[in-house]
């Protein structure tokens, strides 16, 4: 026997095994591509969705006008809490006060006017909540009142309101109907009149009324509130600011630091880059203002897990114009919009997937969900071709959803071979 064609034959069969292996799967991999790479560094969380039934999880979703508009992560919120328990509603700001969007399951009213702010203002206060926004009012006697719509897609009721406000000076009165109402300083950072109204009452609600008096002749900051229900499961916060970027939570440190204290998340959800890839992006700089919110938040909750996700497969406008002869010697410039993939979003797709390899993070590529799922997003988009229609992004929340449960069943099965016990029990 020729034993030198028989072992290259045998090379070649093993040649054609490997390339039909790995064909198999990339397959795999382009079929299923909703998952969330790195899970494993989830599974303190998880231990605690595990027993949802006796204690409260807080997650915090941070974002850009992708979360701002709210149908994104109240879609992911509402899945989650209808598996693990609704602990309440959250933390919730008037953005309608501010003049600008926000969800739509509630709405504020103000016998006052007032004024706001964004992290993404070019001048802004050093103080800006948990929300990175804030209302602010001159009046002395400064009114607010919420209530959740009925028609609403999310349970609004609950038993306990916070409110983070700052009068200006430590004199005033906060007073609530039909709630009892207790002024601590503020968990976070900042003025020494920065101050919590916690109101209790007696019965779940759906609707409060509130009034300072004594405030004085000084501005009155509103920065928001959290809601809860006195019930263990799920407590979503999202916080979302249009045209918001890493860079824009870190200049202000003092929000990350304000979210930490106030909200108390065990997880952090980050869906950020959007803004970035729109414009002069340079990649290490990116994934320097990255690594800055993560270690900033990180040091304030060590034992926090944070998932990051990709940005959607967004799309660049450009306008085209075409010379249209309209008489002999007579012609008109046509104008229409052509719509190009943004190189950019597949530089910040990288970029954060890198960096959530190399530091062992949760991520969630739904770049890579948005793409292989073109046609469920087919009438998804928004007329930019930048954002999604309610429908996208209730479908983009449900995606994160489907995803992160994927993980929580992989990490069942796991822990009945090797329990996970928590960080902050070791």
């Amino acid at each position: 026997m020729n034993t030198g064609w028989h072992n290259n034959l045998s090379k070649r069969w093993v040649a054609v095994l490997s390339l039909l292996l790995a064909g198999i799967t990339t397959y795999a991999q382009q079929v299923n591509v909703n998952n969330i790479q790195q899970d494993t560094a989830l599974y303190n969380v998880f231990h605690s969705l595990s027993a949802a039934d006796s204690n409260v999880i807080s997650i915090l979703h941070l974002g850009d006008s992708h979360v701002q508009a709210g149908y994104f992560p109240l879609a992911t919120a509402s899945l989650l809490q209808q598996q693990f328990g609704y602990a309440g509603r959250g933390y919730i700001f008037p953005y309608n006060l501010a003049g600008t969007n926000g969800p739509e399951d509630f709405k504020w009213n103000s016998s006052v006017r007032w004024s706001s702010e964004r992290v993404v203002d070019r001048n802004k206060s050093d103080v800006l909540g948990p929300g990175a926004i804030a209302i602010t009012s001159s009046n002395e006697a400064p009114t607010l009142s919420f209530a959740a719509k009925p028609d609403g897609s999310m349970d609004d009721n609950f038993r306990k309101v916070q409110l983070l406000y700052d009068a200006g000076n430590t004199n005033n009165t906060v007073v609530s109907p039909e709630a009892t109402v207790t002024v601590t300083p503020a968990p976070f950072p900042g003025t020494s009149t920065l101050s919590m109204a916690t109101l209790d009452f007696l019965q779940t609600s759906q609707s409060f009324q509130v009034r300072w008096e004594g405030t004085g002749n000084g501005p009155f900051h509103f920065y928001g509130a959290v809601m809860t229900n006195s019930r263990n499961g799920v407590l979503y916060h999202s916080v979302g600011i249009n045209g918001a970027m890493y860079q824009h939570y870190n200049e202000i440190s003092n929000i990350l630091l304000a979210q930490m204290a106030v909200l108390k998340p065990q997880l952090v959800i980050i869906s950020l880059g959007t803004n970035e890839a729109y414009g002069r992006l340079d990649p290490l700089a990116f994934r320097d203002e990255i690594d800055k919110a993560v270690t900033l938040i990180r040091e304030q909750n060590p034992a926090v897990n944070i998932l990051l996700t990709t940005p959607p497969d967004c799309m660049r406008a450009v306008k085209k114009g075409v010379r249209k002869k309209i008489g002999k010697k007579k012609y008109r410039m046509v104008y229409h919009t052509a719509y190009y993939p943004n190189p950019y979003i597949s530089m910040v797709t990288q970029q954060i997937m890198g960096y959530a390899r190399q530091h062992g993070i949760a991520c969630w590529n739904f770049n890579a969900v948005n793409k292989a799922q073109k046609g469920r997003f087919g009438g998804a988009w928004a007329p930019d071709h930048i954002h999604f229609n309610v429908k996208g992004y209730q479908l983009q929340g449900e995606l994160l959803y489907e995803a992160m449960q994927q993980s929580y069943a992989h990490y069942l099965q796991q822990t009945k071979k090797n329990p996970v016990i928590p960080n902050d029990q070791r």
